[in-house]
C-alpha cells in the first residue's frame, strides 16, 4: 500500500462543490481526499482481510474495496464509489462514513459485470457503465434501479465495452 498522497493506479477523480478532490486509488483499494491545492486531507477504504483461502474474499466488507474505479459526487454531497471487482456501488458521506451500497454480480437489473464508471445527473440519478453486460444502468440516489439501455453489438444503441461517461449539464 502506498503512503498518504501516493497512488498506485489512480482511476478516477471527482471534485466536490467546495473544491475537495476525491481520487479512486485503484490498486491501493482506497479513496484519497485532497484540498483544491493538492494537500492530502484523508483517506478511506482498504482491501480488507480474508481467511487466507482466496484473495477474492478480500475487500468485500462495507467500506472496503476491490479496485475502486469510479467516483461521483451526488447532489446531496455524498460520494459514490464504483467498487469494480465487487460489482457494486458504495455510498459515503464527504468525510468517508459508509452510508449504503447497491449492486451485485450478475446480468439482471441492478446487477453488474465489471462496471467501469459512475456519474450523476442534476436530478441525482446515478449512471453506471456496466462494461461486462454491455449497457448503461440508471438508479435513483438510493440505489433503486430505474432503467437501462444498450446491448452487445456494433449497431445504433449497441455497446462493445462502455467505460467512461459524462453528463451534459444543459
Amino acid at each position: 500500500v502506498g503512503d498518504d498522497g501516493q497512488f498506485k493506479e489512480p482511476a478516477a477523480i471527482s471534485i466536490g462543490d467546495d473544491g475537495t478532490v476525491y481520487v479512486a486509488d485503484l490498486q491501493n483499494h482506497r479513496i484519497q481526499v485532497f484540498d483544491s491545492s493538492g494537500k492530502f486531507l484523508r483517506k478511506w477504504g482498504s482491501w480488507g482481510t480474508s481467511d487466507g483461502k482466496y484473495d477474492y474474499e478480500k475487500g468485500t466488507g462495507d467500506g472496503q474495496f476491490w479496485h475502486p474505479s469510479g467516483t461521483a459526487i451526488g447532489t446531496d454531497g455524498n460520494v459514490y464509489v464504483l467498487d469494480k471487482s465487487n460489482n457494486r456501488v458504495q455510498v459515503f458521506d464527504s468525510s468517508g462514513k459508509f452510508l449504503r451500497k447497491f449492486g451485485s454480480y450478475g446480468r439482471g437489473n441492478g446487477q453488474f459485470a465489471q462496471p467501469e464508471d459512475v456519474t450523476i445527473d442534476a436530478s441525482g440519478n446515478v449512471y453506471i457503465s456496466d462494461r461486462g453486460n454491455k449497457r448503461i444502468q440508471v438508479f435513483d440516489s438510493s440505489g433503486n434501479f430505474l432503467r437501462k439501455w444498450g446491448s452487445y453489438g456494433k449497431g445504433n444503441g449497441q455497446l462493445w465495452a462502455p467505460e467512461g461517461m459524462a453528463i451534459d449539464a444543459s
